[in-house]
Formats: structure tokens, sequence, C-alpha cells
């Protein structure tokens, strides 16, 4: 079985073989301009218009007839409205358009990819690119460097936290959006880029010329011991996922680990391969991973664990999702779910379910179009329907190191539709693991034991989008040359901040937002935030993103519920039993709602 036949980029342009097809068959003088532009619709139109067919009939013969009348017209629209409307249109917006409205009426997952999407998508699961090395985020009106990666040009370079990027090839950066900055920073490796530094401390801006290299983006970025619990965060799925998990779990192994904690909070997936390659790291050959079904049986496959090496089935394992758990997160949660390799804890995943396949139309430009669906090994549907909202896909936000911090990535929710939260997990149908454990499917995955999930509060949110404590460690840094890692934030420095976030530009915009106005009271009330916040950037400044992400994670009382699971029960079995515990209690919660439910008394 060929798994790449999931999930991936289409070699061979559909574009050329229809053009070449159309030239055999047609042979004559050379085709006007405005029918090549209608020409160009052609794949677009056979790739998407070839999943209507079955709705034409059962006679093969009348839907392909009906196809190719469709695709006419479609063609003499075109065609029409480029060469007869009153307004001179651009071609290429009317195609899109065209496209789009096709695509409207397809899940939220099927999108025409144009260039900059493209682009993205292929380097958010190749897991590089060609840059400089640096995460950025826009702070008081320019790009400014959040940290640089370490062994990368812009690291060697000398270029640092707190960097304002204010030129870009001679262009002023200013009111520059992340994307817009990327673009320009971003190349073929071996270029160079000419960037202009105001660094602060420093009077006289800095210029520097970089010579970019291909950038490897890490999909495990953070991994480390807590008491004696090993604690691994995985970015997103992409082709270096398993190796680099691997690489993490034999260093904590070697720590003395007697427990794991696998994060997949707020992880939107990507490959198939890498889900696959992660989950056979936890469990034995031969166990079926994931099953996917399509219209055409060529999209039928099962995936089974193909493991060679070490299975990490020695500690107890627990794994966390989120709402914002999607795709490849959910193929590995409930591959461990469903052969009982660990346990599931947090809140019900996202539902993406469902199998794109890329299809290339041209160098740049692709399709992708959902033609399959994933079950995972009890039979369970991971796909949970969805109405389309607007053009873009939910799910393929990846991380990108040159455009997102991720710990600002850690207070996202993705929105969900009021209907979802409807129907309660034990109403829903029920699906066995190996061992006999009920599970519910009803899209998404459901955790074995849900732990509900804090998010910022307004006065947080505010404060995190303004930049303030960012702004505030890179100057506090750029006056202290050490800072040990156990820092403190002293009364004097406390008091310090609070009247430099006075003086922000924009906080009062920001808090009007929550209907807030700025008061000393109201930035005591937060006084525990404000110390925290001080210390994760003073962190990433001095120690680097993972001693942030320490600190950041003091406040995540999801995190240490689960930790405290492993206070409670030792083993696997024991986790397990605890999960049974958990459900039985929810049970018999949910019978005694709905007895009160049906005493309430009905008034006419």
């Amino acid at each position: 079985m060929c798994r790449n036949q999931v999930e991936h980029v289409e070699l061979t342009s559909m574009k050329e073989r229809c053009m070449s097809n159309l030239k055999n068959t047609h042979p004559g003088p050379a085709v006007p301009a405005s029918r090549m532009r209608v020409l160009v619709l052609v794949p677009v139109l056979l790739a998407v218009l070839t999943a209507s067919l079955a709705l034409a009939g059962d006679d093969p013969a009348t839907r392909r007839r009906e196809f190719y009348d469709n695709l006419k017209i479609m063609g003499d629209v075109y065609d029409k409205i480029i060469n007869n409307y009153v307004d001179e249109m651009d071609p290429k917006e009317v195609m899109e358009a065209a496209i789009q409205g096709m695509l409207d009426n397809l899940d939220e997952h099927s999108n025409y990819l144009p260039p900059m999407n493209y682009e993205d998508l292929v380097m958010s699961t190749e897991g590089e690119f060609g840059g400089l090395g640096i995460t950025i985020n826009i702070r008081d009106h320019y790009p400014t460097v959040v940290s640089p990666i370490e062994g990368t040009p812009a690291y060697y370079m000398g270029i640092q936290g707190g960097d304002q990027i204010i030129e870009i090839e001679g262009e002023s950066s200013k009111d520059f959006t992340s994307r817009e900055a990327v673009k320009l920073l971003r190349g073929k490796a071996g270029t160079q880029v000419n960037i202009t530094i105001q660094r602060p401390g420093v009077e006289a801006p800095l210029p520097f010329t970089i010579t970019r290299d291909i950038i490897k983006i890490e999909s495990v970025p953070y991994a480390f011991l807590i008491d004696d619990v090993g604690y691994i965060r995985i970015g997103n799925f992409a082709r270096s996922t398993k190796d680099e998990l691997k690489v993490k779990l034999d260093e904590l192994t070697a720590a003395g680990m007697k427990g794991l904690i696998l994060d997949l909070r707020f992880n939107p997936g990507g490959l198939l391969d890498a889900a696959q390659g992660v989950s056979e790291l936890f469990l034995p050959k031969d166990e079926l991973i994931v099953f996917t079904k399509g219209r055409l049986r060529s999209q039928n496959h099962s995936f089974y664990s193909e493991t060679r090496g070490k299975v990490y089935n020695e500690v107890p394992t627990i794994m966390m999702i989120n709402g914002s758990s999607a795709s490849a997160s959910e193929i590995v949660a409930a591959a461990i779910q469903d052969h009982d390799a660990g346990l599931v804890v947090g809140q019900t995943s996202f539902g993406k379910g469902s199998v794109q396949t890329v299809f290339r139309l041209d160098e740049d430009e692709a399709l992708k179009l959902t033609t399959a669906r994933y079950f995972t090994p009890s039979g369970r549907s991971i796909h949970k329907d969805r109405p389309r909202h607007g053009d873009d896909d939910p799910m393929d936000q990846f991380t990108e190191d040159e455009e997102a911090d991720d710990d600002e990535a850690e207070v996202e929710e993705l929105d969900k539709d009021p209907a979802e939260m409807e129907v309660h997990r034990f109403h829903q149908e029920k699906f066995y693991t190996d061992s006999g454990r009920v599970v519910y499917g009803g899209g998404g995955i459901n955790p074995d034991i849900e732990i509900e999930q804090d998010f910022l509060q307004d006065f947080e949110v505010a404060v995190e989008r303004d930049g303030a404590l960012f702004a505030y460690a890179v100057d506090y840094a750029s006056k202290h040359e050490t800072i040990p890692e156990d820092y403190k934030v002293s009364d004097a420095e406390y008091n310090e901040f609070r009247e430099f976030l006075a003086e922000r530009e924009k906080i009062g915009e920001y808090l009007e937002v929550f209907e807030l106005a700025f008061s000393d009271s109201l930035v005591d009330a937060n006084s525990d935030f404000i110390k925290r916040g001080i210390r994760r950037e003073v962190a990433r400044r001095l120690h680097g993103p993972q001693a942030a992400y320490k600190v950041a994670i003091e406040a995540d009382t999801q995190l240490h519920e689960a930790l405290e699971l492993f206070r409670k029960a030792k083993t696997l079995p024991e986790l397990l039993a605890a999960a049974e515990e958990w459900n039985a209690e929810q049970m018999r919660l949910l019978a005694v709602e709905d007895a009160a439910e049906e005493e309430e008394p009905v008034s006419n």
C-alpha cells in the first residue's frame, strides 16, 4: 500500500495534460489569447466538476455528457465576461472568482491555493524554507525580532531579540504586516537580503547584509522534565517530526522520566506520514493506525504501524488535546486511545477528519480538494461537518518561524458552532477500544478525561496585544547583562512597568475594546499575570524560547491537572482505571441533570 497517495502533491500538472489532449485532438491555427485564458480554467474545472458527476444520474454516458456541457458553459461565460463586459476585467481575478464560486459549495477544507498559499503549504509540510532564521512579530509599528533561531544566519550575524527591522532592501517597514515582512525576508538559499536594525540602547541604526540559508522548522520545539514526568510539545506534523520526537524521547528516558505528557493542543496537524511515524513510536508492529474511505476506490486505504525500532511504552503516557487539535493530531490521539496505549485528556478535538489531495495546477498554484475521510481503528469517524466560512481553511494556519510567536498560539481557540455543544458525549455512538473500554464518536476525538482550559482574561489579552511585556523586557535586558533563570520581579521593577504600561501608545485603545479603562487598581488586580509575563519575556531574551515557555506554563491549569493524574496513578492500567471512574461519575451527574429536567413543572 502506497501511503503517499494521501495528502500529497500531484507532480503531473493537470493543466499540461489537458492542454496536450486539446492540442492533439483539435489541430488548427494558433489559439487566440482570450481562448487561451478559457483553457486555463480547464484543469480547475476538471478537478472540481468531476466531483459532481454522481449527481447527474446513474448512467455514465449521461453524466459525462452533462459534465462537458457544463464545462463549455463555464468557458463561454468566462470568454464573454473578459471580452464584452462594460469594464475591462482582470482575467486572473475573474478566473479566481469562478474557482471560488465552485469551492463555496464544497467543504471548508477544499481550497484554491494561489502562489503564496501554495508556498506556505509546501514549507509547512516539508519543514524547511529559505530565510534568515528569526521569529518576528509586529511591535510598535515595526517587524520586531522575538528571537533568532540558534545556528541560523541571523543568529551568527548577531541579530538579537528586540531588534526592530526598520528597513528591508532600503524600504521602510513601518506598519508592515508580518506576512509582508516575511515575504521580503524569505528567499532562495544563498541569496542576500539587506536590512536595517534599530537596537534598544544603540542610537544609530545598524545595517546588516545577511545571506539566506535553509531554515529547519522544529515541529517538536519543547521537551523537558517537570519533576520526574517528561513533557513534550509537538507543534505540527512535518517530515522531520518522528525523528525529532525520537531524539527527545531518548533524552528524557536517559534523564529518568517516570511518565510522559505528549502535548498536542493547538496542533493543526500536517502530514499523514508524520502521524503514522509518531504513532509507531508508541505502538507495536502491525497495529492499525487509521483508515480512509472515499468516493473513489483508490482513496480507500488502511495504515498500519511499521515499527522497526524501540517502542516507547515503558512509562505511562498521557496525551493532551483541545478544540484546536486537528487532523494528524487527532489520528495520533485516536490510535493511542483505541489501542489503550495511553490516556487522552483535555477537550474534544476539532474534528478535521478529511483527506485533502493537492492537485498541482501550475508551477506555483494548486487545488486542495477533499477526497476521503479518516476513521479511527475502532471505526469512529474523526470528521465533524461544519458550514463553510470564507475562503480559508481554519486548520491550515501552520506555525511559521518568521511569522508567529508560539506563546501567543497558546491562547488562541478556534470558534465552534453552537450546535456542536448540543449532543453530550454520552449520547453519541459507542465504540470500543482493544480492552473493551467505551469511547464515543460524533466527530472529533473525545478525551478519556475532560479537563477545562483557562484562557486569558480581558485585561491580559489587551496587554499581550499591546506587546508591552516584550518591549519592557527588551529594555530591561539591555541594561542587565546577567540575569539568572530563576529571576523574580522586584516591587520596584513592577512599579516601573506599571508606569511604562501607562505610557504605551495603544494600551487605552486595546482596553476600551473590553470596556476597560487604565488604572493602577486594574493593573494591581492583575499583578501575578504581569510579574509572570515580565519573567517570561526576560527569560526569552536571555535564556531562549524554552526558558520562556517554562515560565508560560506555570499558569497552565490544564497541564497541572494532567500532572496531578500522575501523582494519583503511577501506571497505565491505573490511569485507564481513573478514566473509567471519571466517566462513571460524569454519567451519574448527567443522569441527575436529566431527571431534574424531567421533573421541572411545565406552565401553560
